[in-house]
């Protein structure tokens, strides 16, 4: 027997040593308590994990948040990284930060979870709010000067992702299979599309919906669906902002299709379906998954390279939907499609 394997089997019959192994467990704990207590212990720190429970902020917009100097803020996002309460990741030309998952053992996760419970009851400041709100118009205005001037050319574009066809056709098997867009239960319901992109499915929603309604912001991505959809008197148009339409609108279901990953943030996005669908409402939404294809950014005027399924999973749960369907397209150049069909519940996490 190899002395490796003698000092193993020692370990596992001698009962001081098992003692020894839950003290250092023990110890660890403590240290991880006071490495969170460190890093929490400063209101500005605390305060950057306040407006990160669902968003993600760039380096720069934390400093006009909070008013801050990059390199004052920098060290302390160094120091919340390096305790595991935030992570990090690249976003185009920009680092974005955001909550770590929860780390560790449990005991090490009911500590995290603990703390991210009691700044969450507190209040964002109302400046930070104003600020945020500013954030937020300047991500759509980059959004929209993007599409102004490359609307011609953006399903050229797409295509190097994937075809519409291919995840228009797997919403609609979705939509088919759930029989969410069954003839007698819909023929007095509204259906909304966001961002209806060649107005495909909108023609196809029209055999059964009463009324049929497609937005886009871009008044040029507008005028493909437009000329799709000239001769079908249940469809209309409009050329607004989905987080700008007036409650209540009771739709009985929203399509978002790679729409998500351009918006100024996604947590809203399923605030808003939440508060314009019926009580029994369905979300649909085509999302890119999450990958590191920066030019993406640049060529296809994404505000965000995907998303894990958890985080799209978990705003919809906070507001109160839940799963019902949800598939997984490969496709070229390395990218993952991900759709998701979600059922609006009366209660909320």
């Amino acid at each position: 027997m190899t002395l490796l394997a003698c000092r193993r089997l020692q370990q596992r019959t001698d009962p001081a040593l098992a003692q020894l192994r839950l003290t250092d467990s023990a110890s660890d704990d403590l240290d991880h308590v006071v490495t969170i207590g460190k890093a929490a212990g400063e209101p500005l720190r605390v305060g950057i994990l306040q407006v990160l429970r669902e968003e993600s902020y760039s380096v720069s917009e934390l400093c006009e948040l909070f008013a801050v100097a990059q390199p004052a803020l920098s060290h302390h996002l160094k120091i919340l990284h390096q305790a595991g309460l935030v992570a990090k990741r690249r976003e185009g030309n920009s680092i974005f930060y955001r909550r770590a998952c929860v780390p560790g053992r449990q005991s090490q996760q009911d500590l995290y979870l603990a703390l991210l419970k009691t700044i969450d009851q507190a209040s964002l400041a109302p400046a930070i709010v104003k600020r945020a709100a500013q954030i937020y118009a300047a991500r759509r205005a980059r959004s929209e000067e993007f599409f102004t001037c490359n609307a011609t050319q953006f399903t050229a574009q797409q295509a190097r992702i994937c075809e519409p066809a291919i995840y228009t056709d797997t919403v609609k098997d979705i939509l088919e299979k759930t029989g969410i867009v069954d003839k007698h239960k819909c023929r007095d319901r509204h259906a909304l599309e966001v961002g209806p992109g060649d107005g495909h499915l909108l023609a196809w929603l029209a055999e059964t919906f009463e009324q049929v309604t497609g937005i886009d912001s871009s008044a040029g991505m507008l005028e493909k669906a437009r000329q799709k959809t000239l001769r079908i008197p249940r469809v209309s148009l409009s050329h607004c902002d989905f987080m700008e339409l007036p409650e209540p609108s009771s739709f009985h279901l929203i399509i978002a299709a790679m729409v998500i990953h351009h918006l100024a943030s996604p947590a809203a996005f399923f605030q808003q379906a939440r508060r314009l669908l019926e009580s029994d409402g369905v979300l649909i939404i085509a999302e890119l998954c999450r990958h590191d294809q920066q030019w993406a950014n640049a060529v296809c005027g994404d505000q965000w390279l995907g998303f894990e399924p958890r985080e799209l999973n978990q705003w919809a749960l906070r507001v109160g939907f839940h799963t019902i369907d949800s598939q997984f397209l490969a496709q070229k150049n390395g990218f993952r499609i991900q759709i998701h069909c979600y059922h609006l519940t009366n209660s909320t996490e």
